[in-house]
């Protein structure tokens, strides 16, 4: 008869098991959200805004301030520091996180892409001083498009001429989408 109850408990606690080890693979205590055109203009600065969001005490480890670092590369490194490409972001969040507090800031820069083809957005919150990552993010990709570079160029040449540009500007506008400044 004693079986019976223990038996019960076991089951209670293994049918539980799968839930709660479910629920820790989906639980995001530090988000990063990025916001950049998917195809950029070769030479011309690329903007790109970063916000990040996280949970109350999450970032209460830190033992000196946060930053905010951004690459545009072919393919992103274990860190910021070996990853190689061309700089969009470097700043330090500002407000700082407070202890025990949720924390959520917005930070805006531009880079101006130097290769063309498929570039990663390699995302970074780190630490300064020791460089501990508590957050990163290389999931957006952005086509620096040589189709774009020489439709764009032809209508910037057009309008600085002074020359009626429209044709130039919708040729421009189907190679590069909406997100690129023309």
């Amino acid at each position: 008869m004693r079986r019976g109850p223990a038996l019960a408990v076991a089951v209670a606690a293994a049918a539980a098991l799968p839930t709660s080890l479910a629920g820790a693979d989906s639980f995001t205590p530090v988000r990063l959200s990025i916001r950049v055109a998917p195809v950029a203009r070769r030479h011309v600065p690329l903007p790109i805004t970063v916000r990040v969001s996280a949970d109350p005490g999450v970032l209460d480890t830190r033992t000196a301030p946060l930053r905010i670092r951004v690459k545009l590369a072919r393919e992103c490194g274990g860190t910021y520091r070996y990853t190689r490409g061309v700089v969009l972001l470097d700043k330090r969040l500002h407000p700082q996180p407070t202890t025990g507090q949720p924390y959520s800031a917005v930070t805006r820069a531009s880079g101006r892409p130097r290769r063309y083809g498929v570039m990663t957005v390699c995302v970074f919150l780190d630490e300064e001083g020791d460089q501990r990552t508590f957050a990163s993010d290389q999931t957006t990709q952005v086509d620096v498009s040589k189709a774009c570079t020489r439709a764009a160029a032809r209508f910037d040449a057009a309008r600085g001429a002074g020359a009626s540009a429209g044709s130039l500007r919708r040729k421009a506008r189907r190679a590069c989408g909406p997100g690129v400044k023309l």
